[in-house]
């Protein structure tokens, strides 16, 4: 249990987006672009990006009153904001191999060495970004808007604290050292990072079956953390180069799990319309991009693909957004492919 009960809770500035991490997507200029749906764009120092205010605060008391039971699950992040700088350091120095010419997307995974340790390292922070970040934070408290609709914030926040406080280490701890990671690098075209990205770890509250995770960490490195249904365990770790249209792909899911907020260095992606929605939406076809991918790793088998007539619309990366039994299904932990 790392939640820490005290008195009095002095007010804090939390960071979904940790400085350790968005210091890397500074630009020339030293600053992030951020851009919104309506298309506008600014440019911000990377430390102030990615800010929540008491984000990890559980006030219990009416009218901001502090009581005995209020408290802060801001340690829970500790581990994963320690081990970050590592993590980039070791991601960088990994064997890959460029992209060359036209080679079968599963022949261009490289097996990695690794230890039970890097691989739980790289879970813990993965899992970080996806448990703080805003689109968990919504989920947490979608179907008591869903029922009762809009919230007073007190008990909004209260709320999205109390789901989530234990999440980190129910997942973290979950996956661990098991499974299958990826280390995805581009060669020229920068990735993106949004309010939202591809994962099925939303309010989540019992140990996920089959987590995924795609997860920017750099402009030029997202890792990808994934237990499938069926696998071979080795290799555990592979590392793959994307070139500059798959990196595109990939940003444009980003765009669809994103609600307020894409940030790049230097190059501003063209917004979608999935984007442009203004809503946290979801991948509803098995055969999206980022699950192509999960599907070409080295000892995961084909995806069966016996069932895709079910799904309507037919388009294998067309978005929809996340209903109350696709949420209820992700409380349950039983999201499968459609979240």
């Amino acid at each position: 249990m790392e939640d820490h009960p005290m008195a009095k809770l002095k007010s804090e500035r939390h960071h979904w987006w940790p400085v350790c991490v968005s210091r890397h997507w500074a630009g020339d200029d030293g600053k992030t672009g951020w851009l919104k749906p309506d298309g506008s764009c600014v440019r911000i120092p990377p430390a102030r990006l990615g800010v929540i205010g008491n984000g990890h605060h559980i006030k219990l008391g009416r009218n901001d009153e502090d009581t005995g039971w209020d408290h802060s699950f801001e340690r829970v992040f500790d581990r994963a904001d320690d081990a970050f700088p590592e993590l980039i350091k070791w991601l960088e120095g990994l064997e890959r191999k460029p992209v060359r010419g036209v080679q079968e997307l599963r022949q261009r995974y490289v097996a990695q060495p690794c230890t039970d340790a890097e691989l739980v390292r790289m879970s813990e922070c993965a899992v970080s970004l996806a448990i703080r970040g805003p689109m968990n934070r919504e989920a947490s408290v979608a179907l008591a808007e869903d029922l009762r609709g809009p919230l007073p914030t007190a008990e909004r926040n209260a709320l999205i604290g109390l789901n989530m406080r234990n999440s980190q280490r129910l997942v973290a701890d979950n996956i661990g050292s098991r499974g299958k990671f990826v280390a995805v690098y581009s060669q020229g075209r920068e990735f993106v990072f949004g309010d939202g990205f591809f994962h099925n770890v939303k309010n989540v509250q019992n140990p996920p079956s089959s987590p995924k995770l795609f997860v920017p960490i750099t402009p030029h490195i997202c890792v990808l953390v994934c237990r499938p249904s069926r696998y071979l365990t080795e290799p555990r770790l592979t590392t793959l180069v994307l070139d500059d249209h798959e990196v595109d792909i990939c940003n444009k899911a980003v765009q669809v799990y994103a609600k307020n907020a894409i940030f790049f260095r230097s190059q501003q992606p063209v917004l979608t319309e999935a984007f442009q929605r203004g809503q946290h939406l979801v991948y509803e076809h098995p055969g999206n991009p980022i699950d192509s991918l999960i599907y070409a790793i080295p000892g995961v088998p084909a995806r069966d693909t016996s069932l895709d007539r079910l799904f309507h619309p037919a388009s294998e990366d067309a978005p929809r957004p996340a209903t109350r039994w696709a949420r209820w299904l992700s409380r349950m932990g039983l999201s499968g492919s459609k979240s």
